[in-house]
């Protein structure tokens, strides 16, 4: 496995990357010496994987516990994390204890918040089995569920101790969890690393479908992109916010859609919606609104508001984005991540964040929804790579 250093200021961890190495992954859980290992998992990819990794930790490491969870959005809540933590600690779970979180985003926070919080901090493994997760969620020391009033409104910060990541997991991915994670790598191409761009647009396939190669490339592309803004900022509160790009629409987008519409597909979306805003408010030209919508509709997302997704909704959660309080706001306004080009992030003061009025968010927010038809193209789910055991 490649080995990249991640470092956020004083948090520094290793970030293993390979192909079809489940027993590198497994040698490098063993290592690492756990009293117990506490997989956590949703029940697909239990079935898929998680079964199977407790097994092997179980006959080369020590004892291991397959702990689950329903999938989907609608579960990353704090009684999920109750439930998980109630599971542990009945299997025995102690100070040494180790989680491993194998899944996408929504089980890498649960799994993380759960890890900061028992015995007031265990140790945490992220193994990534998504393209969001490998080269966006994992790569954050943020640990967060999701409350009535908003995404990620309830968490903390807390670093794992490695991550472990094989390409070979995402072959069992739907087309629709691949084109979400490409909807991160256009925000990093877009927000951080323009230089990324030219080979990204020729390298983004509407089918989803993509060799390892090319994967191993835009998952290093992304951890640099992510290093770039981090590396004297591990809170994300002040170069680091650069990462929210797209995910003032993109949050409520999702929330509103309660799932439906996966997390860098919503992103995705999202920035389009932040490029319009940007041109109104006169700070890009026209050209910039374009590019974005070619690019996430290269990477085979719909780049407007699904139909089905009710607009009311969307609008009521704009006003709890996460990015509150960074700035003083007008009333009547949000902090948001604009562009006036790709890679030329608009600041106030030393922040990357400018405050927009809520009815011209909601305006183009309304426009975005009126182009919408499927969440996805009629394709989406056609061609799945069938499902299979630990590669």
């Amino acid at each position: 496995m490649q080995v990249t250093p991640i470092a956020m200021e004083d948090a520094s961890f290793p970030y293993r990357l390979g192909t079809e190495c489940a027993e590198d992954v497994i040698t490098c859980l063993a290592a690492l010496g756990a009293s117990s290992y506490l997989v956590v998992a949703d029940t697909t990819v239990a079935e898929l994987y998680g079964l199977d990794l407790a097994t092997r930790i179980g006959k080369e490491a020590g004892p291991a516990h397959l702990l689950t969870h329903e999938a989907g959005e609608a579960h990353k809540v704090l009684a999920t994390v109750s439930a998980l933590a109630e599971q542990a600690l009945e299997c025995g779970a102690d100070r040494r204890s180790l989680v491993v979180a194998l899944g996408g985003g929504v089980t890498g926070n649960i799994a993380g918040l759960m890890a900061s919080l028992l015995f007031r901090g265990i140790r945490l493994v992220h193994v990534p089995t998504t393209v969001v997760a490998m080269l966006d969620s994992v790569l954050s020391l943020k640990q967060a569920v999701n409350a009535t009033f908003g995404k990620n409104l309830v968490g903390t910060f807390y670093q794992p101790v490695e991550v472990l990541a094989d390409t070979a997991f995402l072959r069992t991915l739907p087309p629709r969890e691949i084109r979400s994670g490409m909807g991160e790598v256009v925000k990093n191409a877009l927000a951080i690393r323009p230089a990324m761009l030219d080979r990204l647009a020729g390298a983004l396939r509407v089918d989803a479908r993509y060799d390892d190669e090319t994967l191993r490339w835009i998952i290093a592309e992304s951890l640099a992109a992510k290093a770039d803004v981090t590396r004297d900022d591990k809170h994300e509160r002040r170069s680091g916010l650069v990462l929210e790009y797209g995910h003032t629409a993109g949050h409520a987008i999702e929330h509103a859609s309660r799932g439906e519409v996966a997390h860098g597909a919503g992103v995705a979306v999202g920035m389009t919606v932040a490029a319009e805003v940007s041109r109104r408010l006169g700070h890009a030209d026209a050209g910039l609104v374009p590019l974005h919508r070619e690019l996430v509709a290269a990477a085979g997302v719909e780049p407007a508001i699904p139909a089905h997704v009710d607009t009311s909704l969307i609008r009521n959660w704009l006003a709890y984005d996460n990015k509150r309080g960074y700035l003083d706001s007008p009333p009547g306004h949000t902090p948001m991540v604009l562009l006036s080009a790709p890679g030329d992030v608009l600041h106030t003061g030393t922040l990357p964040l400018v405050p927009v009025p809520l009815a011209l968010l909601d305006e183009v927010v309304d426009e975005a929804a009126s182009r919408g038809g499927a969440a996805e193209p009629a394709a989406a789910y056609a061609g799945s790579p069938p499902a299979g055991p630990l590669p």
